[in-house]
Formats: C-alpha cells, sequence, structure tokens
C-alpha cells in the first residue's frame, strides 16, 4: 500500500528524505575572546557587595 508521502516523491514534487540531516560548520567561526577587567571580575563574583545579616527585631541591617 502506498502512502501520501510514497507518492508525493514518485510525482518528484519532493525529494525523498535519506534520514540526514545538514549541519552548519560552528567551528569555522570563531568568537573573539572577551577580556574583562579585574574589577568587572570582582563585581561578577559579588566580591565589593554589601553583606546584609538580620538585626534585633528581626529587620535587615547592612554590616
Amino acid at each position: 500500500m502506498r502512502t501520501l508521502q510514497s507518492e508525493i516523491v514518485r510525482n518528484g514534487l519532493l525529494q525523498a528524505c535519506t534520514g540526514e540531516v545538514e549541519r552548519k560548520n560552528t567551528k569555522s567561526r570563531d568568537k573573539p575572546k572577551e577580556r574583562l577587567s579585574r574589577r568587572e571580575l570582582e563585581g561578577l563574583m559579588g566580591v565589593r557587595r554589601d553583606t546584609y545579616k538580620r538585626g534585633p527585631g528581626g529587620a535587615f541591617r547592612r554590616r
């Protein structure tokens, strides 16, 4: 019994799918490496952030 897909391929309206998928070459496009300064790295890691703790009465206080 023929399927609709095989009839379309037989009539030449569509190319037969072989199961292989074309993959783009992603290795050829190299991104330039981003250089971060020491201050930017410390900001990302949270080194220079304020520290908050609970004080008397349950309120948050900056230390």
